[in-house]
């Protein structure tokens, strides 16, 4: 290998650089002199361009945050040192973004490559002189200075010296940075007017939105009220594969490539990522759409100018049109075989059903319907995996701990490293929800409600039908048909992104296929998508569900399901169905509280000593346990001590446990600022607020109002804060009217 010189000191930062966007040129020259790389070799490391690599380094340019991550690898940072970078960026980016507006001044293109040479060179101004003087086309140092900091007036000095300075590249690199020099020139004199000229609808990348080109959306975290319009980006493999097809266009060579994969695997969003970096350069983007997509884009490919992404984002909806899509396909082609037409960029997305119809050659006889789409194509196909390697997930793992909620929820409820779907499919989910119609609606809400009550994933669909009936209003319920049923299930089992579904089969054990191999479909047991039932905790989570959930609950779900849902109940105040349910649990030999009655005893014996502290941890240890009386009895020794702060303790532990936000705002106990804060809390359900609301009302005089919160919390499943034996002997009806007592018997 021939030997480098390392290179004299990069040029000084501009005098007039935001302190921000300096701090974060000054750390990265810093980085970079740490690790001995010359800019060349580390441009070529991460698939930039050395011109737009100098930028960055200059200040000049903010880097994408999917470069940043390639840069710091290169210079082989670790992952918190990469973060400490990252937020450099952002702030660089708030600070710096409004000096630079987004785009390069004209002529810097060629400046940067001019500083790049230099730099690699290690030349002085002296010595720079000394060698054209030697080629017998002297400049002074001053002459020299100025084309090296503003080439695009003295565009011949800055060739010259742009020739000395090749001239000290190994023989291999001479011709690469000579044609480099050359298109930045021919940039630098191009009247703009000419250079923006696209089509009508193409402009500056910098002001497209992703999802105006079909970038999905990020699910909304349950923890958050807005949703993060896209998560963190994590690079994998095809991204590093797109990036040197759009660096090569960057330095001026047309190119195209199709991201091939499953849906939502992260095609689009890849060549969004990818093309960021085009931004700054002045590069525009055009989507051809309207009025049909192949049209749009026979239409106006005439009119595409140099500096422009063609977006063909579902590439089948181009190439696949009967009418339009080889004559389409040959446009493309001769785009990008002109060389006086480029750089362009075509970028698509296929999924793998449709890539081969374009790809394979026809059987022998056969026609052959797709022979200049296949021409096209060929050895332009990237292929996207279906899910994050280990190396993504650490990534994707980095970024959660740092604050991306949409991909820690992805990674937390995603499998098999199907992150992409899920984010994808999350915000889809929703939609499907919310837009159901209601007999779809009621099957789902029935999934949820008995998932958050603690029933297993297994829900038998006799159960889920039945308990449904329930959930329909009285004109939705006369407009059902007789099998209404098959449409609601199909409905809610029908895939959306990513191929989730809001419900979806699950395959019988092999020991039931043995015992029953012809099944009727009525047996099956559906799995709500693990998502809708994050996200339906929260959204029904002070909603008691109607008496069919609890007759179908009886009838089809088992014996451990029951026990949970029981404890539910009795929470509710509901302590018909919570008998019930205790008994059909033992009647099936299912799981009773006899596991946490040395615990219960132990911490009654505790209170009875007087020991409150401790019997409250014990009461608690019980109540995780799985025992239903636990939290009910503490909370009445405390009513029965006349400790209010004691129960109130209790509440806002419960709200902590709930995931609440607390409630800090100053003078809580009085004022009508408190009372409105105070409602607020307690219609999402937070016991703490449910709790005050309550002593508010019985200390103003209001008794019907406090009843009315009492029930409110109950149907929440904080009914043991009231001590609701007292207030309810006999329990709530499933509706949350109060249950009559049992009519006297005759004997």
């Amino acid at each position: 290998m021939t030997a480098r010189r390392a290179g004299r000191p990069m040029a000084a930062l501009r005098q007039d650089l935001s302190p921000a966007l300096r701090s974060f040129a000054v750390e990265l020259r810093r980085r970079r002199a740490e690790s001995g790389l010359t800019l060349r070799e580390l441009a070529r490391s991460i698939g930039l361009s050395p011109a737009s690599l100098s930028r960055v380094f200059n200040g000049e340019r903010l880097v994408s945050e999917a470069d940043l991550r390639r840069l710091a690898s290169s210079l082989g940072l670790a992952e918190d040192e990469t973060r400490a970078l990252e937020l450099r960026l952002h702030q660089a980016r708030a600070e710096g973004e409004a000096a630079t507006g987004g785009r390069a001044a004209g002529g810097s293109d060629l400046r940067d490559h001019l500083l790049v040479l230099q730099e690699e060179s290690g030349l002085s101004l002296r010595e720079i002189a000394q060698r054209l003087e030697a080629a017998g086309t002297p400049l002074g140092r001053s002459t020299i200075e100025r084309a090296l900091r503003d080439p695009a007036p003295a565009l011949p000095h800055a060739l010259q010296v742009a020739e000395a300075l090749i001239s000290t590249l190994p023989d291999a690199e001479r011709e690469p940075a000579t044609q480099g020099v050359l298109r930045a020139a021919r940039a630098a004199v191009t009247p703009p007017a000419v250079q923006d000229e696209a089509p009508h609808t193409a402009r500056p990348i910098s002001q497209w939105d992703p999802l105006d080109l079909e970038v999905h959306p990020a699910l909304r975290p349950a923890s958050t009220a807005l949703a993060q319009t896209l998560p963190g980006y994590v690079l994998r493999d095809h991204d590093r594969t797109l990036a040197r097809v759009v660096s090569a266009a960057a330095e001026g060579s047309s190119g195209m490539a199709v991201l091939v994969g499953s849906s939502s695997t992260g095609k689009t969003r890849a060549c969004w990522e990818a093309v960021k970096p085009l931004a700054p350069k002045g590069w525009r983007l055009w989507h051809p759409v309207d009025p049909t997509r192949a049209e749009a884009a026979l239409r106006g490919l005439d009119d595409v100018r140099p500096r422009t992404v063609v977006w063909l984002n579902e590439t089948q909806h181009y190439l696949g049109q009967p009418r339009h899509g080889e004559r389409l396909a040959a446009a493309l082609h001769d785009l990008l075989v002109r060389p006086e037409r480029g750089p362009v960029l075509v970028l698509g997305t296929l999924w793998p059903e449709y890539a081969h119809p374009y790809t394979a050659s026809p059987a022998p006889g056969a026609p052959d319907p797709h022979p200049q789409a296949r021409d096209l194509l060929a050895g332009r196909l990237i292929s996207v995996p279906d899910a994050f390697d280990q190396e993504a997930l650490r990534s994707a793992g980095a970024l959660a701990r740092h604050g991306d909620a949409p991909l820690a929820e992805a990674l937390a409820w995603s499998s098999a490293g199907r992150v992409p779907q899920f984010l994808a499919g999350g915000p889809e989910l929703l939609r499907r929800y919310d837009t159901s119609t209601p007999a779809a609606r009621a099957l789902l809400d029935a999934a949820i409600d008995a998932r958050r009550y603690g029933a297993g994933a297994a829900l038998p669909l006799p159960f889920l039908t039945e308990a449904a009936v329930g959930y329909l209003t009285d004109s939705e319920y006369d407009s059902l048909t007789g099998d209404w049923a098959v449409g609601a299930l199909a409905e809610a089992t029908a895939p959306v992104h990513g191929r989730m579904a809001p419900l979806r089969p699950l395959r019988p054990g092999p020991a039931r296929e043995r015992r029953d191999p012809q099944a009727s479909p009525a047996d099956r047991a559906f799995r709500l998508a693990d998502y809708l039932v994050q996200i339906g905790r929260a959204a029904r989570r002070t909603r008691f569900p109607p008496s069919s959930f609890w007759h179908a609950a009886y009838e089809h779900l088992p014996a451990r399901d029951l026990f949970a849902l029981s404890t539910a109940a009795f929470r509710s105040a509901r302590l018909t169905w919570a008998n019930q349910l205790i008994r059909r649990t033992a009647d099936l030999g299912g799981p009773v509280v006899a596991g946490t009655v040395a615990l219960y005893s132990e911490a009654a014996l505790t209170e009875r000593s007087g020991d409150r502290e401790g019997a409250e941890r014990l009461y608690q240890r019980a109540a995780d346990a799985g025992d239903p009386l636990a939290l009910f009895r503490l909370a009445q020794a405390y009513e029965r001590a006349g400790d209010t702060e004691g129960v109130e303790r209790l509440a806002r532990s419960a709200a902590d446990a709930g995931g609440f936000p607390p409630l800090t705002a100053p003078d809580l106990r009085a004022g009508e600022g408190a009372e409105l804060l105070y409602r607020r809390a307690a219609e999402d359900g937070d016991p703490h607020a449910l709790f005050r609301l309550f002593r508010m009302r019985e200390r103003d005089g209001d008794p019907a109002g406090a009843e009315h919160v009492a029930l409110k919390a109950a149907d929440a499943g904080y009914a043991w804060l009231f001590d609701f034996p007292a207030r309810w002997p006999n329990g709530l009806d499933a509706d949350g009217t109060i249950t009559p007592p049992s009519p006297e018997s005759d004997d």
